[in-house]
């Protein structure tokens, strides 16, 4: 399970990339996840988008552990993406052009059948209800999409913006192209998608309100401090029993770390914190 949802892991925290203002206000969206084991989560998130930026803030459920993501990035620099941590007040950048994970080469040539299965009305917008499938996917198979997609909102190239940077020539861009070609472009209020593994992914959206957004909606909040990230940084949005117990061992790691440092020699104290600061990338 966990395997097969780490790729939609990578979808929710980077929620928030530019959508170009075609749309200005507030969506919120519910998300549910069920594998062929039976093992379940979902998540509720919120996206801001305007001009100047896209904010989204996710509170996710696996199994008994809930963790909250504040993602936010700016139009005026895409290809930084800033978490927020507002247990901890800080925040970390996130570099896009440097995640393997989102820069490595998608297959280039992939084709997609759009099969139209009617219009539904879906929070008073009209929506092209699809089915969309790979054409000639590999020995694994291929993830299927089902889709409800409102024109009126935002087009789908700007949609998948919203969930994963993909280099040109990749899945996204032939997805775009087919629904285009097949009349069926737009956000989609409502989607299926099913792995090859047995993986079902749900995504809702359950309310779009349109309104004008402040500009401080999409800024780092006064008194956040820039953090290297780390495990430490990232339980700071976790909650649950086994969240709990790791954030009191963490402490106790780092108790006793102070203790042993008050007891080294100040040339000793100074390579550690310098080995600290290396492993942190340099940064404190």
């Amino acid at each position: 399970m966990r395997k097969n949802i780490r790729p939609v892991l990578l979808v929710l925290l980077l929620a928030a990339l530019p959508a170009y203002a075609q749309f200005e206000g507030v969506l919120e969206m519910k998300i549910t996840m069920a594998g062929k084991d039976g093992a379940a989560g979902g998540a509720t998130m919120t996206v801001a988008v305007a001009k100047a930026g896209t904010r989204s803030e996710m509170n996710m459920q696996m199994g008994g552990t809930g963790m909250k993501v504040v993602v936010l990035q700016k139009t005026a620099t895409p290809n930084t993406v800033y978490r927020l941590n507002d247990a901890n007040q800080t925040y970390t950048e996130m570099d896009l052009a440097k995640m393997p994970a989102l820069a490595g080469q998608q297959p280039a040539g992939k084709e997609y059948a759009v099969e139209k299965l009617g219009q539904e009305t879906i929070l008073g917008y009209q929506t092209q209800h699809v089915l969309v499938k790979e054409k000639n996917p590999g020995p694994g198979g291929a993830t299927t999409a089902e889709m409800w997609t409102a024109k009126d909102i935002l087009d789908y190239a700007t949609f998948s913006k919203m969930q994963v940077r993909q280099p040109k020539g990749g899945g996204q861009e032939a997805m775009v192209k087919a629904l285009k070609d097949a009349g069926a472009d737009g956000l989609p209020l409502k989607s299926i998608s099913t792995t090859p593994e047995g993986t079902k992914v749900t995504m809702e959206v359950l309310k779009v309100d349109k309104q004008s957004l402040p500009a401080s909606t999409f800024e780092i909040p006064a008194g956040y401090t820039k953090s290297a990230g780390g495990l430490a940084d990232m339980m700071g949005g976790m909650t649950g029993p086994q969240a709990d117990d790791a954030k009191k061992k963490m402490d106790e790691a780092q108790q006793k770390m102070q203790e042993a440092l008050k007891n080294m020699s100040p040339e000793q104290r100074a390579m550690m914190e310098k080995m600290m600061k290396q492993r942190n990338g340099g940064t404190q």
